[in-house]
């Protein structure tokens, strides 16, 4: 367990090194995938399957940048579809070589609930580094754009918040139930930095974001390109069930109206996490058994 603890906080260090510069992160990440394949976290087809991944971000980013290039929108179209079901499939770990690793064991950590454990994909975290790091950096650059950003998505959390939670509730999904519990220390680093990142770097960094770029009217771009994020977001928690992707399109869009206000990927992340924390913190979590 120690060398897969090595592995994922190379993996951690990857995902902070987008807010340093190209060599950290690239460098974190090539440690972590080698890490992993000399401790049995990942096998070697793992290093493949990422390359293959920076290889179609790469010329989706070439071809999206060239503005001389023939039938320009067509190629952009099928460069970025493929880019998005190859990400979606590295997310979905539906390519051999990784293994989800469990570093909690499923537990019930309030009354009625179903167990929750804590389990970290690799292939989903690098997705999204590679999203951030090569296709679309959406990130701060400073403290003060930070707090800025965080201002700013803070009266959208408290919406988010309570519209979610009243779905959910309403829904009989979960229940109010506030607690404490250790296993938030756990929970807080691996669902922002992991879960919250990789899956705003592709619903809201990529797929909200090139959408809203099509066309000469920006604003109805926008707000298709808002709700089309937030029903996919929603249909990949098909695991949930019904509820689930009702519950999880809700969420997806105050996290997209985040982005939408900021443009920067810590928005709609600080909005998914806030959400998260409260549902965890204050409610059954994650669903009444």
């Amino acid at each position: 367990m120690t060398t897969t603890y090595l592995t994922f906080g190379l993996l951690l260090a990857a995902v902070l090194g987008l807010w340093v510069n190209r060599a950290v992160w690239v460098t974190a990440l090539a440690a972590a995938v080698l890490s992993g394949i000399l401790t049995g976290a990942l096998h070697w087809l793992a290093a493949v399957w990422i390359a293959v991944l920076a290889g179609l971000a790469l010329a989706y980013v070439r071809v999206r940048d060239n503005p001389a290039l023939p039938n320009k929108a067509l190629w952009q179209t099928l460069a970025g579809l493929a880019f998005a079901i190859y990400a979606v499939a590295m997310s979905l770990a539906l390519l051999p070589g990784f293994h989800r690793v469990v570093l909690v064991e499923p537990q019930v950590i309030s009354p009625g609930a179903a167990p929750y454990g804590i389990s970290v994909g690799f292939p989903k975290v690098a997705t999204g580094i590679i999203i951030l790091g090569l296709v679309n950096p959406l990130l701060v650059r400073s403290w003060r754009e930070l707090g800025r950003v965080l201002a700013s998505a803070f009266p959208i959390y408290i919406a988010t918040a309570v519209i979610g939670m009243v779905v959910v509730v309403a829904m009989g999904y979960s229940s109010f139930a506030p607690k404490w519990t250790t296993l938030f220390l756990w929970f807080l680093p691996v669902n922002l930095f992991f879960t919250c990142m990789s899956e705003e770097a592709f619903f809201r960094g990529f797929v909200q974001h090139e959408l809203s770029r099509v066309g000469s009217r920006r604003a109805l771009a926008s707000g298709i390109a808002l709700t089309v994020a937030a029903i996919l977001f929603g249909l990949v928690h098909f695991g949930g069930g019904v509820q689930y992707i009702l519950a999880a399109t809700v969420a997806g869009l105050g996290y997209g109206w985040a982005f939408l206000r900021t443009q920067r990927i810590e928005a709609a992340m600080a909005v998914h996490f806030g959400l998260n924390a409260t549902h965890f913190l204050l409610f059954v979590y994650p669903r009444l058994a």
